[in-house]
């Protein structure tokens, strides 16, 4: 049974991998085929290859990013108010970093209560 197992799983991961890879050629694909339905009538560009296609996402990607490989934040992506991993300040430890805060750029910053005057 474990041998068994073991060759689903296997199965498994060369399915997704293959699965990937026809999704990113077809996202290629659908990245020409919009460039030149779209963008020859609209601003009356040139039609664009396969290849500048895919080079198109992949400069993309390195000006603007995505696609899932973005920083999770704070605490790994955990961070919750009440989160174990990852806890909340408490009125004592928050009204400590004020006072730190102040005292640390008191000549920068003035306080609420003289803003108003």
């Amino acid at each position: 049974m474990e041998k068994n197992w073991k060759r689903r799983r296997k199965g498994k991961f060369v399915f997704i991998g293959l699965a990937m890879i026809v999704g990113a050629l077809l996202l290629v694909a659908l990245v020409q085929f919009l460039w030149n339905q779209l963008m020859t009538d609209i601003f009356n560009l040139k039609a664009i290859s396969y290849w500048q296609a895919l080079g198109l996402l992949v400069l993309s990607k390195i000006l603007f990013g995505g696609g899932g490989f973005k920083s999770k934040g704070r605490c790994g992506g955990r961070f919750r108010r009440g989160n174990e991993g990852c806890p909340t300040l408490d009125d004592e430890d928050k009204s400590r970093f004020r006072e730190e805060w102040r005292r640390r750029f008191a000549d920068r910053c003035k306080p609420r209560e003289e803003e108003g005057k």
